[in-house]
């Protein structure tokens, strides 16, 4: 099943990055645009989209970009893609060259960045792991032939695990308001899609039962069409003996030849 990974990324009070993880398609589509729907309502005016990691979008997908450049384009904003892979930019293209607003595209992020006036722009670093501490083995000395006490080795002391650095936060986080209705929506569609695959599922194992109930009457067919040709030669075969028997007539003494 085609799955697609959504992280929001909050860079000032009207500039939103959104990486995609996966594929975009019709059954991902409404996956993202749980994320892409509350945008305009919002203060957000620019989204930039990394497609680095987007190994499929069809015209569903693209689609779904394309409405939301649309809208934000009546506040004064656009979206745009950055990182984009060749098939997607090429798939661009096309829908400019059919009177499409046109979606800008960006070799990279920091280029995308730039071209919407962000001057300085930090991603949340991945919190540091802090080490756990594991106890020491304490080394025996080997026990002399002479009968002495035996040594021990000196115990070593343990070793204090360093605090880990502080986690840099985002420069913006996002608004606590808009993620509540983002969440819920997502577990609905969630569930909606498993509600659909599920029935998927029974449709293909009804279907397969008919073809197996088709596939046996087809074999009845083929025997039952088989008995009749045999039945049909046995026939003919009994029709050409009575029509030779009747050409024969009997001769009886004395009749005239």
């Amino acid at each position: 099943m085609m799955q697609l990974a959504v992280r929001l990324v909050p860079v000032d009070d009207t500039t939103l990055v959104i990486a995609l993880t996966g594929e975009l398609d019709t059954t991902t589509r409404p996956v993202l645009a749980a994320f892409l729907d509350p945008l305009p309502q919002s203060p957000i005016k620019i989204v930039l989209v990394a497609a680095g990691d987007l190994w499929f979008c069809d015209l569903n997908g693209l689609e779904q970009l394309a409405i939301t450049h649309r809208a934000l384009q009546e506040k004064g904003g656009y979206l745009a893609v950055a990182e984009a892979q060749q098939p997607l930019c090429r798939l661009i293209a096309l829908m400019a060259e059919q009177d499409h607003p046109s979606i800008p595209v960006y070799t990279s992020m920091p280029e995308a960045l730039a071209d919407a006036g962000v001057e300085a722009y930090r991603a949340p670093e991945t919190p540091a792991v802090e080490r756990r501490h594991l106890p020491s083995v304490r080394l025996m000395a080997r026990a002399q032939s002479s009968g002495r006490d035996r040594k021990r080795a000196p115990r070593r002391k343990p070793q204090i695990a360093q605090p880990a650095p502080p986690v840099l936060k985002s420069l913006i986080e996002l608004n606590a308001d808009a993620l509540p209705p983002i969440i819920s929506q997502s577990r609905t569609l969630r569930e909606q899609a498993a509600h659909h695959q599920q029935a998927i599922h029974q449709r293909l194992d009804e279907a397969n039962e008919a073809r197996d109930t088709l596939t046996t009457s087809l074999r009845r067919c083929d025997d039952s069409l088989e008995a009749m040709r045999v039945n049909l030669v046995k026939a003919r075969t009994a029709m050409a003996a009575v029509n030779s028997s009747n050409r024969v007539k009997p001769r009886f003494p004395g009749s005239i030849p």
